[in-house]
Parts: C-alpha cells; structure tokens; sequence
C-alpha cells in the first residue's frame, strides 16, 4: 500500500484585519516535503510581510538541502529584531520529512508542536540549544502511518485570552481539544482543521484576538482520478474509452456534455441530466452510474483552471456543491490524475462565439497538467 505525506491548514486573521499575520510555505519535492509557518509580530499588512518574508528565506534555504547550522544562523541573523521588545519579528518552525517518514523539526520561539499517537496527545521529545543567542527547539522521530501532527502560531495556544479565559488555553487546553476532535473523525484532516479553527474562534467570541494559523499532518493511502473529456477523433474508440475509463480504480470524472452521452450509450446507461445551478457561472452536473461526477466541458474546465492557477499548497479546498468547485477538489485531494482526452472537434461549440479565453479543449487540459503538476501531482495525458 503505497502512502503519500498529506497536509493542510487554515489561516484567520486577527478581528478587523483584512490579512493574516501568519504565513504558511509547503514545498513539495521527490524525497521530502518542507512545510514552514512563520508568525510576524503584531498584526495586519506589516505582520503579514514579516512573516512571508521569513518563511519564504527559510523554505528556500531548506530546498537547497544546506547544513542546518548555515540555514539558522542565515535566518536569525536575517530577522530584525524590536529594539523596544528586544524579541524578533517574526517566530518560525519548519519541519522535513523524508520517503522514510524520518521527521526533522525546529522550532524558534513558536508553540510547541501536538503529536497525536495511539489516541492522546503528546509532547515531543525536544532537544534545547542556543544559536546566534537564540533558544532551538529541535526534534528527530520516525512519523508512523497512524499519527497526525499539528503546528500552531501562538494565536492558537492564547485563544480565550479577552474572551472565555483570562489566559487562554495554553499548550495543555489545545492538546485537549486535539485530541477529541481527532478522535471524532480520525480519517478526515480536514474535518479536524475546520472543527479545531471553529473552536480557537468561539474562545474569542468569534473575534479573534490574534492572527492564528494551524497546521494538520498525516499519512493516507495513494488516491488516483480518471478524466475523461471529449470525443475521439475515431468513432470506433467510443466503445474502447468508455469500458476503459468505467473499468479503472480511482474516482471518474467525465467532462462534457456529448462525451458524457457517448459514455451512456456504449456502456447502456442512462444519463440523468439537471437544471439545478448551485452558482450561477457554472453549469449543472448530470448523473450517470459508475461515475464520480459528470459536468459541463469548457466553461468548467476554464472555472477549474481559473483556481488552480490561485491555489497554494496546504490550503483546504473549497467545499461547495457545483460543478467546478467539486472538480477542483478532486483533483486537489488525488496524487495521480489520468487525463484522457478526444480531440474531435465538437460541433456544438462552432455554433457558439465562445471568448476567446477560454480555448480549446486541449490546450485548457495542458494548462490544468500545468498546474497539478506545479502543486506535486503525477499527471498523465493520453489523446484519443
């Protein structure tokens, strides 16, 4: 069973601020993911640019796999520090994890980590030393199939503080919380993200009092998904794609209004079209048995690419009910997507003066490989 290292997080911003304070990098490379959350002092546009700033030097000087002594002192000796506070600017804790699940983190003045193992949470085993005059945090362990890890700015562990607690909730609180939101739905890590940031905001009385960001981490299982858009050129591969395509393992996706029709006659099925839109710049999806989801073509695949092309590693995918928003998460929430693409022209779209943005269907495709392939996804195309 082949496993595949999967995070996501959220980001709020403090009540009355436009932007997070905190930033979040993921790099994704062949060996290893490096995830990085830095927390910029204060709040708004100034925090915000402090903590892009050192997490962005940090995630590149961890991509060129330099020693670790060479990246903390370029960093600490990198962020500025408040002569009236004497503390930095900006906190950070990054972590690497290789194909062998070994686990690498360091934490600079930042909340300690939540390591949820064998039904608790737990506190890691951190090794303690000074560098540039500053206190690390670092620890080794071997990550294991079952666990979740969670980073946090401190806007987490203060949660309550003006609000239902007069100190907030502090390490051993969020560890609490952790646990039984996880053990609500160990399966789901975004449940336990979106749950867990829910219950952070009511400690403030929905008026966050900080900039809070938390990141969940685990294994899971390989997922692939099949795509199928427009007719072949030959007539004859109608049968072939349609067997094919309904006969692989993985979610199926069907993309088109007359592929989906080829799809129900070969296979004898019955394509239950609807009217129902969910937003009203993306066509309806249609049902058809054996198959994930069914939706219109270029307009939507144009919607797909439209947010791919906005979409930053980690980040949860959106969870609306039209035709564009689901396709997207599919292809967000697989690691193998299979594109199998016919290349007849469809007449319906002569008829249409379409704009000239949209394109055709095969270069929309390349663009949507483009960017799967730029968030980390193994993507093949196979022309028909």
């Amino acid at each position: 069973m082949e496993l595949v290292f999967e995070e996501f997080y959220q980001s709020i911003p403090k009540f009355g601020q436009e932007v997070c304070g905190d930033n979040v990098e993921i790099i994704k490379k062949e060996n290893k993911t490096i995830i990085v959350l830095s927390d910029g002092l204060g709040s708004g546009i100034k925090a915000n640019i402090l903590s892009t700033l050192t997490s962005k030097i940090a995630s590149g000087l961890i991509a060129k796999e330099l020693p670790l002594q060479e990246i903390l002192s370029t960093i600490l000796a990198t962020l500025p520090v408040c002569e009236i506070r004497g503390i930095a600017y900006a906190t950070l804790a990054f972590l690497v994890i290789d194909s062998e699940h070994n686990l690498r983190l360091i934490e600079i003045d930042s909340p300690a980590a939540f390591l949820y193992r064998d039904g608790k949470v737990v506190k890691l085993n951190y090794q303690e030393y000074e560098l540039e005059d500053k206190k690390i945090r670092e620890a080794r362990f071997k990550f294991r199939k079952t666990d979740r890890l969670f980073l946090v700015s401190d806007g987490v562990t203060h949660a309550g503080i003006g609000g239902l607690l007069n100190f907030g909730l502090g390490w051993e609180g969020v560890a609490r919380e952790i646990c039984r939101v996880v053990k609500q739905n160990p399966a789901d890590l975004k449940y336990a993200i979106n749950k867990l940031v829910k219950i952070f905001n009511t400690f403030y009385n929905d008026k966050a009092g900080d900039d809070f960001t938390i990141i969940g981490m685990r294994y899971r299982k390989k997922r692939t998904v099949n795509i199928w858009s427009g007719p072949p050129l030959a007539q004859e591969h109608d049968k072939y794609l349609a067997q094919k395509i309904a006969g692989l393992e993985g979610q199926k996706i069907i993309s088109g209004g007359t592929t989906a029709q080829i799809a129900a006659r070969e296979l004898g099925l019955e394509l239950k079209t609807s009217l129902n839109y969910y937003k009203r710049d993306v066509p309806p999806i249609s049902q058809l048995a054996g198959f994930d989801l069914v939706t219109e073509g270029l307009l939507t695949l144009n919607k797909v690419l439209a947010t791919l092309k906005q979409y930053k590693p980690g980040q949860i995918p959106v969870n609306a009910r039209d035709g564009a928003s689901l396709f997207t998460k599919s292809l967000l929430e697989s690691d193998s997507v299979r594109f199998f693409v016919g290349r007849a022209v469809n007449e319906s779209h002569q008829s249409l003066n379409l704009p000239i943005d949209l394109g055709i269907r095969s270069q929309i495709i390349s663009q949507i490989a483009e960017q799967l392939r730029r968030l980390k996804k193994e993507v093949t195309i196979a022309w028909f």
